[in-house]
C-alpha cells in the first residue's frame, strides 16, 4: 500500500485524536462518565453500557490505523477509517439528537475526523487505481 506523508500524518493525528476520546470512555472518567448521562433516558441503553462501547470502538479504531501504519495493512486502513466515519457520524447524531445541548467543540471534532476518514478512504482508493494503471 502506498501512502504520501500527509496520509501518514493525518493516520497519526487521528490515532491520538481518538485514542484521548476512548480512554477516559474506558476508565470511567467524571467528565465522560458526565458526558452519557442521559443515555437511558433518552434512547434506552443504560450510560454505562453506552460509553463502554463507544469507547471500545474507539480504541479498536484507533489500533486498525496503528497496525496500517505499522503493518502497512490495507485492509486495516480502510476498515479503521470506515469504523472512523461510523464513529463520528454516530457523534454528531449523539450531540445533536441525545444531548440537552451540542457541545459544538465535539461536533468540531467529529467533522474533522469526518473529512480525515472520508479524505483518507478516497485517497486509499485513488492510489490503489493509480498502482493498477
Amino acid at each position: 500500500m502506498k501512502t504520501t506523508t500527509i496520509a501518514k500524518l493525518l493516520t497519526i493525528i487521528t490515532i491520538v485524536a481518538i485514542g484521548y476520546f476512548a480512554l477516559p470512555k474506558l476508565i470511567g472518567l467524571e467528565q465522560s462518565v458526565k458526558g452519557f448521562s442521559n443515555f437511558n433516558e433518552v434512547i434506552g441503553i443504560p450510560n454505562n453500557i453506552a460509553r463502554y462501547v463507544t469507547g471500545v470502538v474507539e480504541l479498536i479504531t484507533a489500533i486498525l490505523l496503528i497496525l496500517s501504519l505499522t503493518r502497512k495493512s490495507e485492509v486495516a486502513h480502510i476498515l479503521g477509517y470506515l469504523l472512523l466515519t461510523g464513529t463520528m457520524l454516530g457523534g454528531l447524531l449523539t450531540e445533536y439528537l441525545i444531548r440537552p445541548e451540542p457541545k459544538m467543540m465535539l461536533v468540531y471534532i467529529a467533522i474533522a475526523l469526518l473529512i480525515i476518514a472520508v479524505y483518507q478512504l478516497l485517497n486509499t482508493y485513488s492510489l490503489k487505481t493509480v498502482d493498477h494503471e
